[in-house]
């Protein structure tokens, strides 16, 4: 990532001034359990850097990103939070953009803050490095009803010293993301097309029939100006075409399988073959969100997250499962929350996470409509659905979240196969090459960086 000196200088000031001079990282190894990575780091500390005395404030600092909406939310939470807790004082750091790589920045220099997001996609290289506090044994002795949360979303922050997804925790889910497909009912209703079943997924057969129906040229230039479906989220087709990326093990790139290949082609002909998505040239002048907002797009695949903007659109939606042959299926994202394995005040830190991954953060943030809480239970009571709001089917965030899996990003510590994968699949989009031609030709290169990124899968 390209960066001047004075913007990296910026960023090391903006968190940097709100303790002092940044320390040099640690050791590497990621931290014994239940003990933060620094020699003081098991004793509180106040503003100073010294043990506060007897009634003084605790200030701990928090991190994350979001649109005004959910800044709002996270404002108005940690004032609750503090009224609950008068011994501790937050400061609320809110990164409106490239927050991995502001975040990536201050880890580096050993200042980071006390609680911060933990995108899915990269706690395996920060949990690996040892920037994360291992939370398992506080999580234990707080009173989180782990076994009402969404498995999914647990499993995604584990690890073992070698292996994600088991071991203990190093962070508790701030949510699960499921995607759905969203739709424009006008749309719908203009072409005399019904609408998708919020039951069952519709087959590809059906996808492409009905795609057609919704793309239009209504100026007579050749080219669509009203699309079916937008671009495709290619991880769930592969994943509900009996496909996989990584083997069991994770040590081997097998998306040059003939599911996978298959699914990806699918993906790939919704725009060159049956002309019913947009290519990339018209994703240029218009994105598929702004595409689905202005009526010029009837199907888009998405998350939660889009409920509280979709909400304000002058047209009526509804969401409905992902169009994945028939069956339930797909990936979810998360972010989570995470303790500094360097922070001063570990125990204060845990104490935030614990009321914002717990019931009454949980249900302030799903009133906004952004996210899915935590809790099973939570998300199937009128807390999360809403009833007389937008989507109606809301239903479907719930079958989603329990039938689809973490996405790949969360497969490994060392992600740099990933970044290969993503920056070669551009050619099968734009028409380049063949889903079969691509993925064999990547495969070498793939399963290289695979093996030298995670040798410790290989031992």
């Amino acid at each position: 990532m390209k960066k001047t000196l004075v913007f990296v200088f910026s960023l090391v000031l903006i968190f940097g001034l709100l303790v002092g001079c940044a320390k040099a990282p640690e050791s590497s190894n990621a931290p014994a359990e239940g003990n933060a990575a620094g020699p003081d780091a098991a004793e509180p500390q106040n503003d100073s850097g010294t043990a506060p005395a007897a009634g003084e404030q605790v200030k701990i600092r928090f991190s994350g990103w979001g649109g005004p909406e959910e800044k709002d939310v996270f404002t108005k939470l940690l004032q609750s939070f503090e009224s609950k807790n008068p011994d501790i004082k937050v400061e609320y750091i809110h990164v409106p953009a490239d927050y991995t790589g502001k975040m990536n920045t201050v880890l580096a220099g050993g200042n980071a803050p006390d609680v911060f997001y933990v995108p899915d996609g990269d706690f395996g290289r920060w949990v690996s490095t040892g920037l994360l506090l291992n939370l398992q044994s506080m999580v234990d002795g707080s009173g989180i009803n782990i076994g009402d949360m969404w498995e999914s979303g647990l499993n995604r922050y584990k690890y073992d010293g070698q292996n994600l997804g088991q071991g203990d925790l190093y962070a508790l889910p701030k949510d699960i993301g499921p995607t759905v497909l969203y739709y424009n009912k006008k749309l719908f209703d203009d072409a005399g097309v019904p609408y998708p079943s919020a039951e069952t997924p519709m087959t590809w057969e059906q996808l492409v029939e009905i795609g057609k129906k919704l793309t239009k040229d209504t100026n007579g230039d050749g080219k669509p100006d009203q699309y079916g479906i937008g671009p495709i989220w290619w991880e769930g087709f592969v994943r509900a075409n009996g496909g996989e990326v990584l083997n069991e093990s994770r040590t081997e790139f097998i998306l040059n399988s003939k599911e996978a290949t298959d699914a990806l082609q699918f993906a790939a002909d919704l725009r060159y073959k049956y002309g019913i998505s947009p290519d990339s040239r018209a994703l240029q002048a218009m994105n598929d969100g702004q595409m689905f907002e202005t009526g010029k797009l009837a199907m888009q695949i998405q998350g939660r997250w889009q409920v509280p903007a979709y909400r304000k659109l002058d047209f009526d939606w509804d969401v409905a499962p992902l169009p994945t042959g028939g069956k339930w299926n797909g990936w979810s994202g998360s972010v989570g929350f995470s303790v500094y394995s360097k922070s001063k005040n570990p125990e204060a830190a845990f104490k935030l996470i614990e009321y914002l991954a717990g019931e009454e953060g949980q249900k302030l943030q799903s009133e906004l409509g952004f996210a899915i809480p935590n809790f099973k239970s939570m998300a199937d009571s009128d807390v999360f659905l809403q009833p007389g709001q937008k989507p109606a089917n809301a239903q479907v965030f719930i079958k989603a979240a329990e039938n689809q899996a973490a996405g790949p990003w969360t497969y490994t510590p060392n992600n740099k196969w990933w970044d290969i994968v993503n920056q070669k699949i551009g050619q099968l989009w734009d028409g380049k090459k063949t889903a079969v031609e691509l993925m064999n030709e990547i495969k070498p290169e793939v399963d290289k960086a695979l093996r030298e990124g995670n040798p410790q899968l290989f031992q």
